[in-house]
């Protein structure tokens, strides 16, 4: 709890940093036909958008908005009209508060840093390699895991094999498989692991001697914490329970992050995207997720689809 608190606060400072006085909402999601008047111009709302207290937001009909409040307030709008400012405020301020709302600046200091860093070009928490490898993996390669059953994949090399080792973290192996593909899906329970334990898991190719992936490591949670993390992301669908789908799950790659849970954090982007694939700004989000969990060549292939 108190490093939850920690990086509340942290995201509270970063917010209150990040936005100007005058910027009074976010877009999270637009879909069909919804406008952004600024003096006296006008433009298509896209997802990052920021909406300051002069502006108006023209709605269509069967079109669909949802912002995020300074406050961290998320209001949708569904009926056709032109919004300004100060009515945005009042109706999201007519809204009852929820303990959603810490959630929801998570999601909008995220938003907001994920157009900075892009814009930048900066890649932050991306691992950095002493050697390079001769295997690429998919899999985050520092991750807590809470589940027992969990997949390890990587880039495959035409016509190769392949043998995973997984090893206490001491280095005794616990488990080897040869195997054809590029993934495997191992059950840490039949593997007699304990949990709040650290383990390392690598790759070797069966026709190249020195070809394997850098060492990669996970921690299994206790026992405990994994029931805190599963009563706590409940809590927060339930809470969200009425927010657009696709924002839904960002909100959860938040949260998995916030626990270092980093493939479940991958997989809440990618069905965020599956659910909203114009939502340039979850992209964003992907793209930086994938150079935080250090993969750099994911991350690579996937700039192409940002705009």
């Amino acid at each position: 709890m108190k490093k939850i608190f920690f990086t509340l606060v942290l995201i509270i400072i970063y917010y209150n940093v990040s936005i100007c006085g005058e910027v009074k909402f976010l877009v999270l999601t637009a879909n069909g036909s919804v406008t952004l008047i600024r003096n006296s111009n006008s433009a298509a709302v896209k997802s990052g958008d920021k909406i300051y207290d002069s502006d108006k937001i023209k709605v269509g009909k069967k079109s669909y908005l949802n912002l995020v409040y300074m406050d961290g307030k998320t209001l949708e709008i569904k009926s056709a009209g032109t919004y300004g400012a100060s009515k945005l405020i009042t109706m999201v301020n007519s809204k009852k508060n929820t303990s959603a709302q810490k959630f929801s600046k998570f999601v909008l200091a995220e938003f907001v840093k994920s157009v900075d860093d892009l814009g930048n070009m900066k890649v932050t928490g991306a691992v950095e390699r002493i050697v390079k490898a001769s295997i690429d993996y998919c899999t985050p390669v520092n991750t807590n895991v809470f589940e027992p059953v969990v997949t390890f994949s990587w880039f495959s090399v035409p016509g190769n094999s392949y043998t995973i080792n997984l090893a206490d973290i001491s280095g005794n192996v616990i488990y080897s498989k040869e195997l054809n593909d590029t993934s495997v899906t191992l059950d840490l329970q039949q593997l007699n692991l304990s949990r709040s334990a650290s383990y390392k898991w690598f790759v070797k190719d069966n026709k190249k001697e020195k070809a394997l992936t850098d060492t990669c490591r996970f921690y299994w949670v206790a026992s405990a914490s994994a029931d805190s993390i599963k009563i706590s992301e409940n809590k927060l669908l339930k809470d969200f329970s009425k927010v657009d789908h696709s924002i839904r799950q960002t909100i959860l790659a938040s949260f998995y992050s916030d626990n270092r849970l980093y493939i479940d954090m991958l997989q809440a982007y990618q069905r965020a995207m599956e659910l909203s694939p114009e939502n340039d700004t979850i992209k964003r989000l992907y793209y930086l997720a994938l150079n935080k969990s250090g993969l750099s060549r994911m991350a690579s292939s996937f700039k192409n689809q940002l705009k």
